[in-house]
């Protein structure tokens, strides 16, 4: 399974990273990251989220709130499996989400 990371340069993002690539876990593989910096890095980055989605089986997602809700609705319309890390939604937010 594929797994991309939205919000790789985040404390939390780099540890899924490491985690992703330490070979413990040999049935998933990172697809990539996406970041408003995406940069110099060994795997594939973007800023363009709907590009890791389309790359991806899943995404992970330790954005913000208002990154998140537009990454659900990406991930409905790839029918990406979307999981969701982000701290701080409103009931709006919520709301977004579970439509998406």
């Amino acid at each position: 399974m594929k797994i991309g990371i939205a919000g790789y340069t985040g404390r939390v993002g780099q540890l899924l990273i490491q985690e992703l690539q330490s070979g413990t876990w040999a049935d998933l593989e990172l697809s990539g990251g996406t970041a408003h910096d995406a940069g110099d890095a060994l795997y594939f980055t973007t800023k363009n989220a709907p590009e890791l989605f389309e790359r991806s089986d899943a995404v992970i997602d330790f954005t913000r709130p208002e990154a998140t809700t537009k990454h659900a609705q990406i991930a409905a319309d790839t029918n990406t499996a979307f999981i969701v890390g982000t701290t701080g939604l409103t009931r709006d937010d919520e709301a977004l989400l579970h439509e998406a």
